[in-house]
């Protein structure tokens, strides 16, 4: 691995830096939906194996909204912004974006932040659940939708965003050909995701590791029961360009799991990311791998060899996290 943790990497963009933050009361914008119509249920949630799930299109998203998943999330949105040196998105979209939108916001840390870096802009987070702060900035604002909705009342945004989304969008072509009917002409579209194959460099991880076995489980649940791609992200670009964005780029990570790293940089990362698989781990072991069929005993088989796994720092086991970011033409 390389020693910045970079295996494909382009032209840095500006640092960001966050601004001074505000915040205001907020109001749910749920009768002026940009996606579709609304139903009562996206106020509602509903309680199983021990987690508490959306009932808004129910089972559309098979990931816990609760506690324990906000401090997957938050942990998440901290990794990503140690691996990027504190930047919040690569895309050049300049000083003065007017509209933005995160597609897919979950508790809406990073609409949060790009609203407080640019204060003139209407930034805008749009999830299945309504989970996100009351206290925000006066210029952010969420809705609850789903985003594969047709989408009705949005047009000529600046920019916008997909972090960690792809994973449950069902036909992502489709999504990409949306946004790009609904970017203003120059306006730039950003998606990061992780790519789940589990690798290393030395051979320390062998086939029958169970972290890639994890994740050989996850693809095979998701691909059948929700219709969606977890190794998406590989496929980005050509959707992109197919969609007809130009000036597309890439950026990919290889983000250690676990601390076993030298460089301290690379350390802290790995200890983020750790902890942020074994929650999912965790989630995926109640809705999922039940719904599934899979037996308690091999769940909890599978749960422990994970934990110990990621806890033996002689695996020398990475994850690639891709950026990509695309333009609509200018005209």
């Amino acid at each position: 691995m390389e020693a910045n943790g970079i295996i494909e990497a382009l032209p840095d963009t500006d640092s960001l830096e966050t601004g001074p933050s505000g915040t205001s009361d907020y109001e749910s914008s749920l009768n002026e939906s940009m996606f579709g119509s609304l139903t009562s249920s996206v106020n509602e949630h509903v309680w199983e194996y021990g987690r508490r799930y959306h009932k808004f299109r129910y089972g559309r998203y098979p990931l816990p909204n609760d506690d324990e998943e906000y401090k997957r999330e938050f942990l998440r949105h901290i990794m990503l912004k140690e691996m990027t040196g504190g930047k919040l998105l690569l895309a050049p979209i300049g000083d003065n974006p007017q509209k933005i939108i995160d597609l897919g916001t979950g508790f809406g840390h990073w609409p949060i932040e790009v609203g407080e870096l640019f204060p003139c802009a209407r930034v805008i987070g749009v999830d299945l659940s309504p989970i996100q702060p009351v206290w925000i900035p006066p210029n952010v604002e969420f809705m609850v939708d789903d985003i594969e909705d047709e989408w009705v009342h949005a047009s000529d945004f600046d920019f916008m965003h997909l972090r960690f989304t792809g994973w449950v969008i069902r036909d992502i072509p489709k999504l990409f050909r949306t946004v790009f009917q609904n970017l203003k002409p120059g306006g730039w579209i950003e998606v990061q995701d992780i790519c789940p194959k589990v690798t290393s460099d030395d051979g320390t991880v062998k086939q029958d590791n169970p972290l890639a076995r994890f994740y050989s489980l996850v693809h095979g649940i998701f691909l059948d029961k929700y219709q969606a791609d977890i190794l998406h992200v590989e496929h980005v670009p050509e959707h992109l360009e197919r969609a007809g964005f130009v000036n597309v780029q890439k950026r990919v990570w290889n983000v250690p799991v676990g601390e076993w790293a030298k460089d301290a940089h690379l350390r802290t990362m790995g200890g983020y990311f750790r902890e942020i698989i074994m929650d999912l781990v965790v989630a995926m072991a109640a809705r999922p791998f039940v719904e599934a069929g899979l037996e308690k005993t091999e769940i909890d088989e599978l749960v422990n060899s994970v934990r110990a796994a990621m806890g033996n720092k002689r695996i020398h086991a990475y994850i690639p996290i891709h950026s990509i970011w695309a333009q609509k033409p200018p005209s």
